[in-house]
């Protein structure tokens, strides 16, 4: 579908920008144009009146279909947007989850997505339902209320539902990480999307997992034997300002990271160095939101064959080609 991206230019804004056009291209979406607002955030529309009339004027020329806002929006915003650009708005936390609807392959991952979009849309249906009962019932009252009511009552029984089901996905899960610790150690590769943590899988232990070069590719963790006694396990990719919900839909994935032995925390050398220490940073805060701050950690250094020399203990590594792959078994080994 043809779209546009609109951003705020706040931090971090070539490295915001290069992220949310490969979510786009991942997702499925042509990307025409970006729109940039200079401006400090507005309430209404996020960006100033004069940008949404440029986007509207632009949208209506190119027939586009879509706008991509890389800004978080609330469901007052997502509302006011569409009612002034006529095509669907949607912004990164959507685009996410678009494209983890594009790879979830088990009904655990796509009960995850339901369950964040629920949450997510949740406000959204709230006020649009109230707002369109009371322009088709002028004179809304008890009865409007109820078939609002009973709409947020049924997402509210869904979103339990889901809840029950994950949780009885979470016992499973980890259950079956005891039944592996009983049997040896576990390791969990995490790192930013797209760092190659399935292929350095592949090459550790010699099995075969699907690798694609898009984001997100992993939703529900992948395990392989290293050796006798030492289970690797490839885990979901962190990105930038990952939403608490997300977080929260995914936890019973993440929290097999906190019940690891031992973390590889994968860093992609072909970034520069602006970039590499925060993504670094992100994965760091990332563990320490899921509480796996205490679990020993390796950084490992992967796309040598692509990158810079960065300063600092790293273990670096080629997963591509398979260079110093042994070296890093022998790092492993000796860290458990």
């Amino acid at each position: 579908m043809r779209s546009i991206i609109v951003m705020l230019k706040e931090d971090e804004f070539e490295e915001r920008k290069v992220e949310i056009a490969m979510l786009a291209e991942t997702g499925g979406y042509d990307v025409a144009r970006f729109f940039v607002q200079d401006k400090l955030p507005r309430a209404r529309f996020l960006v100033g009146k004069g940008k949404v009339r440029e986007i509207h004027n632009f949208v209506e020329a190119d027939g586009t279909g879509l706008v991509i806002f890389e800004n978080y929006l609330n469901s007052r915003q997502i509302m006011s947007l569409e009612r002034e650009l006529k095509v669907p708005v949607i912004d990164k936390y959507d685009l996410i989850l678009n494209v983890f609807e594009k790879h979830a392959g088990s009904k655990e991952a796509k009960l995850q997505i339901e369950l964040a979009r629920l949450r997510r849309n949740l406000p959204y249906v709230k006020i649009s339902t109230g707002l369109r009962m009371r322009a088709d019932h002028p004179g809304y009252g008890a009865g409007g209320e109820y078939i609002v009511n009973s709409t947020i009552t049924n997402i509210h029984k869904r979103i339990k539902k889901i809840e029950s089901e994950l949780k009885k996905y979470g016992i499973r899960t980890l259950q079956q990480g005891k039944r592996r610790r009983e049997r040896g150690k576990i390791v969990s590769i995490v790192g930013y999307t797209n760092v190659g943590k399935t292929t350095l899988l592949n090459i550790l232990t010699g099995v075969k997992k699907e690798e694609r070069d898009e984001l997100f590719t992993t939703l529900k963790s992948k395990t392989a034997a290293l050796g006798e006694g030492i289970f690797l396990m490839d885990t979901i990719g962190f990105i930038r300002n990952l939403p608490h919900d997300l977080i929260y839909a995914f936890q019973a994935t993440l929290e097999e990271i906190k019940n690891s032995d031992l973390i590889l925390i994968v860093l992609d050398a072909s970034d520069d160095e602006t970039e590499f220490l925060r993504k670094k940073e992100i994965c760091e805060k990332t563990l320490t939101k899921i509480d796996a701050y205490s679990v020993p950690t390796l950084h490992v250094l992967n796309k040598i064959d692509l990158g810079n020399a960065v300063e600092g203990d790293y273990i670096s590594v080629s997963a591509k080609y398979s260079t110093r792959i042994e070296e890093l078994k022998r790092k492993i080994v000796a860290n458990l």
